[in-house]
């Protein structure tokens, strides 16, 4: 009876501990993010500028309207769409390779993660400048590389409509593509040695030990990789806002759901203040997340491997 009490007062004293020291991050959980997040669905109800105290209720009226908005679909949805899918496999199959390349035995291979992890901490703002002047028709360096090696006949207009968005796109993937090249290599350091060396043994390549070993060892890290890649790339914002400068309104091939949500709340230049239509926008936004996660856990699940 005493150890079964002591048992039980043990057990109930680390409970209260765990309480204590998780409540603090918990309620500022839900002051910053649980509220907020329960409120844009109030405030999707109405019409409303957001700088006033009248809000005009409309019920479902701001998401009849989205449903219409082809603007908002054709332009706004399909360019974030084409950022998870084709940035998507892009970043990824370039990040496999350069993980791929340096979990190997190749000497250097913290100078080189260095190197590739660069990009991802350069501000996104200064990132859309240089890249700007890359493409530049008239004196970047793109065309002026492809003047240096004879190449003058695809010199183009890299930022003209039509062609901007993939000279974004190349910008994002060069931002990113280290970044997750980095937490792949995380989960290749933690393939035991004994596995690869018992391929080298039975005469296996480099090639077939990353595919048939080290990639499915990893698959959870996988997974979590690109569910981050499909949550960063449906918030994308900085690099496409900021690339179209202080223009009223950004080219479509510059707008995607963040930059879309962002004009019809706040304007540019020109004031719009459409707070209730934007938040509805938000919530399109977070369905896009919240299915893509859905769709990546099924396929990247698995049991838990044992090393």
């Amino acid at each position: 009876m005493k150890s079964s009490t002591i048992s039980g007062g043990l057990k109930k004293g680390y409970l209260s501990m765990v309480i204590l020291f998780l409540a603090p991050a918990f309620i500022i959980y839900v002051i910053l993010f649980l509220f907020p997040s329960a409120q844009s669905f109030y405030i999707s109800l109405f019409d409303w500028s957001g700088f006033t105290e009248s809000m005009n209720f409309i019920g479902l009226g701001n998401f009849r309207e989205l449903f219409r908005d082809e603007s908002f679909w054709n332009v706004a949805f399909s360019n974030s769409m084409r950022i998870i899918f084709a940035g998507g496999i892009i970043t990824f199959a370039i990040a496999f390779i350069f993980s791929g390349i340096l979990s190997t035995r190749v000497k250097g291979k913290r100078f080189f993660r260095g190197l590739l992890f660069f990009p991802a901490v350069i501000n996104p703002v200064a990132v859309a400048i240089l890249w700007s002047f890359i493409f530049n028709n008239q004196w970047g360096l793109l065309n002026s590389i492809l003047d240096g090696i004879g190449l003058s006949a695809l010199k183009q207009v890299w930022t003209e409509p039509g062609k901007m968005f993939w000279a974004l796109l190349v910008s994002l993937i060069w931002m990113n593509t280290g970044y997750y090249c980095v937490i792949l290599l995380a989960g290749l350091d933690q393939v035991p040695e004994t596995h690869i060396e018992a391929a080298y043994l039975e005469g296996a390549s480099q090639f077939t030990i990353f595919m048939k070993i080290k990639l499915p060892l990893i698959r959870n890290i996988v997974g979590t990789a690109v569910t981050l890649w499909c949550i960063n790339a449906v918030k994308e914002f900085v690099l496409f806002f900021s690339w179209s400068g202080g223009i009223s309104v950004p080219p479509n091939d510059a707008t995607n759901l963040a930059v879309k949500m962002f004009i019809t709340a706040f304007g540019r230049r020109t004031t719009i203040f459409r707070m209730g239509y934007a938040t509805t926008m938000g919530i399109v936004m977070f369905a896009v997340i919240a299915i893509t996660i859905f769709i990546v856990d099924r396929i990247f699940r698995t049991k838990d491997l044992e090393y």
